[in-house]
């Protein structure tokens, strides 16, 4: 499996549900509130030089963007190898980053703009919005402002049977 396909399945998969929410969660929700991430001196950033056994790093957290090296949750570059912060969420710990944004869009009644949501041309199979229990077959999304084809996808992707009841 490569990288890429790690951090999918790690944010989209998965039974997590509301009563899950944990810390790094909610780290999530209060970016998606004040528009700001956490710099990497306050998320405690930093690279391994030797990933520990379990490999926890930032491509098994559900809060990693593999191809743009980049986190929901701590600004700038990372390293989605070795980097590591005190947000490391990996898959089945707490709630579909997805499904987060869900509840802040149910709460405040505003979808992520298009940027937000880092939308793709062409998802990886079994990833894409025709996938996503939060597409609409209208070419809407219940999550971000747009218009969508079946086989594009976000970094919210949550695939169908996955994560809260909608």
């Amino acid at each position: 499996m490569d990288n890429v396909e790690e951090s999918v399945i790690a944010k989209s998969i998965g039974g997590q549900g509301e009563e899950d929410f944990a810390p790094q969660d909610a780290a999530l929700l209060r970016r998606l509130v004040t528009g700001k991430k956490k710099t990497k001196v306050e998320a405690s950033y930093r690279i391994q030089y030797k990933i520990p056994p379990e490999g926890q790093s930032c491509v098994k957290c559900k809060f990693n963007l593999p191809a743009e090296k980049k986190c929901h949750i701590v600004e700038g570059e990372v390293d989605t190898e070795r980097g590591i912060s005190n947000f490391f969420s990996p898959k089945g710990s707490g709630m579909l980053p997805g499904d987060i944004v869900w509840d802040f869009v149910k709460k405040t009644g505003e979808k992520l703009r298009y940027e937000e949501g880092h939308v793709i041309e062409k998802g990886a199979e079994g990833f894409q919005c025709k996938d996503c229990k939060y597409y609409m077959y209208s070419g809407g999304c219940l999550l971000i402002k747009g218009n969508f084809e079946p086989e594009m996808s976000c970094a919210f992707v949550v695939k169908m049977g996955n994560g809260t009841e909608v």
